[in-house]
């Protein structure tokens, strides 16, 4: 049971952190929610026991990140995937980007603490994730349902992509999970289907997480 409750908090918090992605007004209605005290949460986001569920460098394997891949993170939080990313793109270069400054300022203190020369971290806006320079891979972990206007927003998404680019969806399954947020959930399906009409085709998916949808466009 303890280990259950923490993984309820994990997915809370995460599900909080991410949702910088809709409206303005939803913002300010929870106002509350916002996480100033960064070092604070990174014991939720980084617990060693997300790692069981999560299995970063499982999901890292399959989408394939090379050396010098150039990768972005949208809605980077603390870094749970950046960090990762980084060291296996060591010669490349990983962007984590959220919309709050003290997430962006905290990831970009932890890549000195930590020497990761190849991560920086990136503010973003609600509409444009302003993505320095074309990448390779773009993940979007838990992120996917949080968007508003979804079709215009991965339209432009598409820009930052190199030609043989790949977009990494993973958020909830869309049925009752001991984990994840209890509403807001959208089916495989319906991704699918969203990311075809914003120009997306699938390309590969995985079903190697027990809790999230797996999904690899091109």
């Amino acid at each position: 049971m303890k280990v259950l409750a923490i993984l309820m908090m994990i997915s809370f918090i995460s599900c909080s952190t991410h949702r910088h992605h809709k409206t303005h007004k939803h913002l300010s209605a929870h106002h509350q929610h916002r996480f100033n005290d960064a070092k604070k949460w990174e014991k939720v986001f980084e617990d060693q026991k997300r790692d069981q569920w999560q299995k970063p460098f499982e999901v890292l394997k399959v989408v394939g990140i090379k050396k010098n891949s150039k990768v972005a993170d949208i809605g980077s939080a603390t870094g749970y995937f950046p960090v990762r990313i980084a060291k296996i793109a060591s010669k490349g270069m990983t962007w984590g980007i959220d919309v709050e400054p003290n997430l962006v300022r905290f990831l970009n203190e932890r890549k000195e603490k930590e020497k990761i020369k190849n991560l920086y971290s990136i503010l973003g806006t609600y509409s444009d994730p302003l993505i320095p320079e074309k990448v390779d891979f773009i993940f979007l972990v838990d992120t996917y349902h949080h968007i508003a206007e979804r079709k215009k927003y991965f339209s432009n998404l598409r820009k930052y992509l190199t030609r043989n680019g790949r977009l990494i969806i993973i958020d909830w399954k869309d049925k009752d999970l001991p984990i994840g947020p209890k509403h807001d959930k959208i089916s495989k399906q319906r991704i699918i289907k969203e990311l075809s009409d914003s120009g997306y085709s699938l390309y590969k998916e995985s079903d190697i997480l027990e809790y999230q949808n797996f999904l690899i466009f091109k």
